[in-house]
């Protein structure tokens, strides 16, 4: 493997600055002992749902969350340091913390330190109540059923009065011809 270079050290720095900036989310988190084809379910996990996963020096972890102004997520920064954030306009973030979170529950070997949600400092608690939330389709499909609702309770509404007319009508005629 390469040696980077001040150079391209920089480049990767301004990049990620740029990055990290128009993102919803920054979740920062540490692993150990994760092979690479669980690291690579993790990637596929979290770039379902619009987001990135990226194993960053602590060094330029920390230079790029300074240059955001958001130095105390410096103290999520330790040990072998992944970030994992969105990066498409209509991302979900619920969805993306619960990819990770999933994958923390299976994998055994990542643990969520903290990050920034919509540029508010977050912890690992919140990470964790924020994941149990419903996610998009699920609010969608809830949103859907909720407004369907009063209709169906109007169709039943007529239709139950008719059917209950033709069941009496039928136990007539079933007299009348036994």
């Amino acid at each position: 493997m390469k040696k980077w270079t001040k150079k391209r050290k920089q480049e990767v720095v301004k990049n990620l600055t740029d990055e990290f900036k128009n993102s919803k989310i920054n979740i920062l988190g540490t692993f150990s002992n994760l092979k690479v084809s669980e690291m690579q379910k993790i990637r596929e996990s979290v770039k379902e749902f619009g987001g990135n996963i990226m194993v960053l020096k602590n060094n330029l972890a920390n230079i790029i969350f300074k240059n955001l102004s958001k130095d105390e997520v410096c103290k999520f920064i330790s040990g072998p340091t992944f970030v994992v954030w969105s990066s498409k306009e209509n991302e979900n973030e619920i969805d993306i913390i619960k990819s990770i979170l999933n994958c923390q529950k299976n994998f055994g070997k990542i643990e969520i330190k903290g990050g920034l949600l919509n540029g508010e400092i977050i912890e690992k608690s919140k990470i964790d109540e924020i994941g149990k939330l419903p996610g998009k389709k699920e609010l969608q499909s809830m949103l859907i059923l909720t407004l369907k609702m009063p209709t169906n309770r109007v169709v039943n509404a007529i239709k139950n009065p008719i059917i209950r007319v033709i069941n009496v009508l039928n136990q007539i005629k079933n007299k009348k011809e036994s």
